[in-house]
């Protein structure tokens, strides 16, 4: 029998392709580093070829590799394509789809055009709002399907994509535990809030809130002018021309995940269309 090539493994491998690392992989498909290391030794096995070159700082791909890269793109958008198809004409009506504040941009500017291109007769309503708001609304089934971020505990969640949020300063900023460290802060009910705070109550250094907003680019720009200093998503760091602290200083060891969420009314053939939109649009090169 022909071998055949899984997708989720070619998901995996452009994962890791795209991040240089297995480790940045791992953060931002949320699998264990030894789950996505296994993934890669299947894929390696089913091709009975490296995929990678392995060194001590990071992974670059072989000439087979860079093969496959191409025919993975082609497939996992293959796949996209075909369910896309197979639904667009049976799916019709409105969603009501909730997105974070901060990501509002990039899901007009990504997943919303992917989605009317794959769903031409769906009218998607959009709602903007705080994560636990739009979690509150998906159980008063006020809303269908929302992006929201992730929380522990809650685990019956499509994963969207995840990165490392870091404690970051602007690029001339000397961390000084010594003094009183001023802190830019998200306001409102926010996770991101919540493990600011834990994070820095946890290292017992004094500090003070000098500059707070709901908006995650006001809080980065506070950062960039020298303000004060916060806890961002990693992809904003560099986007900003901020840098993370030193590593004895502030820490956060909890991923900020993405996640999909829908009501009990909606049916999974169209979960797993969204999903797999999502993850092309926000995670897949």
């Amino acid at each position: 029998m022909d071998q055949l090539l899984n997708l989720e493994l070619l998901q995996t491998f452009l994962a890791v392709a795209e991040a240089g690392e297995l480790k940045k992989a791992s953060e931002a498909l949320f699998k264990s580093h030894s789950a996505v290391s296994m993934q890669i030794q299947r894929l390696e096995s089913l091709t009975g070829s490296p995929v990678f070159h392995r060194n001590s700082r990071g992974v670059t791909l072989t000439r087979k590799g860079e093969l496959l890269q191409s025919y993975a793109r082609r497939m996992l958008h293959l796949n996209h394509t075909a369910l896309a198809a197979i639904h667009r004409d049976t799916i019709s009506g409105q969603m009501r789809f909730g997105i974070p504040t901060d990501y509002a941009q990039t899901f007009i500017r990504k997943l919303l055009p992917a989605l009317k291109s794959a769903l031409p007769n769906l009218q998607a309503r959009v709602v903007c709002e705080r994560s636990r708001v739009l979690r509150k609304k998906i159980q008063a089934r006020e809303l269908d399907m929302a992006l929201v971020a992730g929380e522990p505990g809650l685990e019956d969640e499509q994963i969207i994509w995840g990165e490392r949020l870091v404690w970051v300063g602007a690029v001339d900023y000397e961390f000084a535990p010594q003094g009183e460290i001023p802190v830019a802060l998200f306001n409102g009910d926010c996770i991101v809030r919540d493990l600011c705070l834990t994070g820095l109550k946890q290292s017992k250094f004094k500090s003070t809130i000098v500059f707070s907003s709901p908006d995650i680019q006001n809080i980065a720009h506070a950062v960039y002018d020298g303000i004060g200093i916060s806890l961002l998503p990693e992809s904003l760091a560099p986007e900003m021309k901020t840098r993370e602290l030193p590593a004895d200083a502030l820490k956060c060891t909890t991923p900020m995940t993405m996640n999909l969420i829908h009501s009990d009314a909606i049916e999974p053939a169209m979960v797993n269309l969204v999903t797999g939109q999502a993850r092309r649009a926000f995670v897949l090169p």
